[in-house]
């Protein structure tokens, strides 16, 4: 009994203190009333449960012999580099230590506690899931860079990333068809690290696959690519992105998850062998009034036509020839910000 009281012991502060962890982003981060509350009662039942049983655990504690001390403090698996990490990382501890105790009661007899716990854990299964939909990602306002290294003058894409981010571009998308696997991994391990540094959001198109490998912040697919709820199976909380290019692939990408899409081709482009036709304006004109999903307008636009996508009312903005083979890629995103800034 005595050492079942210590796995229980260790394991109601484990949830109850990754609780008050995700209450706290919702109070003070997202200031969302209904979430925090529900969080306190989740809490405060949770120690309720064990009301009478305190002094047990706690006479049970040995916490200056635990010999997972010493591995905790030698690890960095706990390393987290943002707020969706951090979320998920405690409601993981909340959920696998409401399950240690779940079923550490049942042996002890102490099933109606045991079906208590049961509970909380589908509870905090539910509030994942929506307190994650809380962080929406933002699109950087601005150039939406894309690499192309074909149309970009003998430049490797290397380069023409670090000019683009020196330029002010704040995300990336790694788009390379004529290369080996092995060298666009190559390239896309440098780019993370480059992007990293630079705090630039990095996101893969199509492979799934190496974005998971070089830790990219997510992946752009395509509307002949695998479904996205099965992407998300994959990548977890990482971004999805998704071409689209009609109002019902909109509608049907906002109900599939798709944390942003591309809007186009707004006119006809050479960069994509597969592209399809233009959709024009009048597409892009539907995104902005539904305002429901961040966006990247994208497809043959150019500085001779970047106005008529900015007065319709986007505000990220991907030109790839006309960036990547420009003669100055410094000069070119910077007079293209400045039309865009006015």
């Amino acid at each position: 009994m005595y050492k079942i009281n210590r796995i229980l012991d260790a394991n109601v502060n484990r949830a109850a203190e990754g609780i008050r962890v995700i209450e706290d982003v919702c109070r003070f981060y997202f200031e969302d009333e209904d979430k925090t509350k529900k969080l306190r009662e989740i809490r405060h039942k949770l120690r309720k449960t064990f009301k009478n049983i305190d002094d047990d655990f706690v006479n049970s504690r040995d916490s200056e012999h635990d010999i997972g001390k010493d591995i905790s403090q030698n690890t960095t698996l706990d390393k987290k580099t943002d707020l969706k990490q951090l979320i998920t990382a405690n409601f993981k501890r909340v959920e696998e230590a409401v399950r240690t105790m779940e079923e550490s009661l049942k042996i002890i007899e102490k099933y109606e506690k045991s079906k208590i716990m049961e509970n909380i854990r589908y509870e905090a299964y539910y509030l994942e899931k929506e307190i994650l939909k809380l962080i929406t990602i933002k699109l950087p306002k601005g150039i939406y860079g894309i690499t192309a290294e074909k149309y970009s003058n003998g430049r490797k894409n290397i380069d023409v990333v670090r000019e683009m981010i020196e330029s002010g571009v704040k995300i990336i998308q790694y788009r390379e068809k004529y290369k080996s696997m092995k060298e666009k991994y190559e390239e896309c391990l440098e780019i993370r690290e480059i992007t990293r540094k630079n705090s630039v959001i990095f996101i893969v198109n199509d492979h799934i696959d190496i974005a998971m490998m070089v830790d990219a912040d997510g992946v752009h697919i395509g509307q002949d690519d695998v479904p996205i709820k099965e992407v998300r199976k994959l990548v977890g909380n990482k971004i999805i992105g998704l071409s689209t290019h009609s109002k019902e692939q909109y509608q049907k990408a906002l109900e599939d998850g798709a944390d942003y899409i591309g809007v186009g081709p707004i006119y006809k482009t050479y960069t994509k062998d597969d592209v399809c036709d233009p959709v024009g304006l009048e597409y892009l004109e539907y995104a902005v009034k539904e305002n429901k999903i961040p966006f990247v307008a994208i497809g043959g636009i150019k500085e001779n036509n970047i106005y008529d996508v900015i007065n319709i009312g986007a505000e990220t903005i991907c030109l790839v020839t006309e960036i990547v083979g420009a003669e100055n890629i410094n000069d070119k995103i910077v007079s293209l910000l400045n039309k865009m800034n006015k």
